[in-house]
């Protein structure tokens, strides 16, 4: 198994029915068109591929850097906004390792994810056990405002739930979230998980966090 980056070389059909049929396989419910323009539509996406032995595609990962404010300091944050593993590939930790890929990448000073599946939840939170800072439970009204300021958090609530995010309901387990988070999700909902790897100790969200 290898991670590669998107190219222009590459054939963006071939990718996306590839893409497609993953997401079929794993009984994701989205439509081609809406996996290619996931895949294409914004050229600065950043889209990492990964290969199986045979450099046949087994998932992908698509990730979007953001700028944001927090009183006088500017704050880079890379959002995670897709992924989706074959099923045949998936418990072998590899989410984790297409997250850190990323992040080695860019350094950014936050990276983040919205979800109803607490696999992926805790695939960012395993790719950084010496975090520090993650969200939702490090949490104040500095820290929301600034990620209120992207579209992925836009409407989150001070618990770090986006309301009515989806359509219908993604996951069949939401019961997992309040049991790992402690926080009740309804159907079309999502979690907002931040995490501020610890080698960024100059962009200081962790000096924010919530007196206990």
């Amino acid at each position: 198994m290898k991670i590669i980056d998107y190219n222009k070389n590459l054939n963006k059909k071939e990718i996306a029915s590839s893409a497609y049929r993953i997401c079929r396989n794993a009984k994701f419910p989205v439509t081609y068109q809406d996996v290619h323009d996931h895949l294409f539509e914004n050229d600065n996406l950043i889209l990492k591929l990964l290969l199986n032995e045979e450099n046949a595609l087994a998932g992908f990962g698509v990730f979007e850097n953001y700028r944001l404010f927090l009183e006088s300091q500017i704050i880079t944050m890379l959002y995670l906004s897709g992924m989706v593993i074959d099923p045949r590939y998936q418990g072998k930790n590899i989410s984790r390792e297409i997250i850190k890929n990323a992040y080695e990448q860019v350094q950014s000073d936050l990276i983040s994810l919205r979800t109803q599946n607490i696999a992926m939840a805790k695939s960012l939170l395993d790719a950084f056990n010496d975090n520090l800072f993650v969200m939702p439970r490090d949490i104040n009204n500095a820290i929301l405002s600034c990620l209120r300021q992207t579209s992925p958090f836009k409407n989150m609530d001070n618990r770090g739930v986006i309301r009515d995010c989806y359509p219908n309901q993604l996951y069949y387990n939401l019961n997992a979230i309040r049991d790992n988070f402690g926080i009740k999700l309804q159907s079309t909902d999502a979690l907002g998980v931040v995490i501020e790897p610890s080698r960024n100790k100059q962009k200081v969200l962790s000096s924010l966090r919530r007196v206990k």
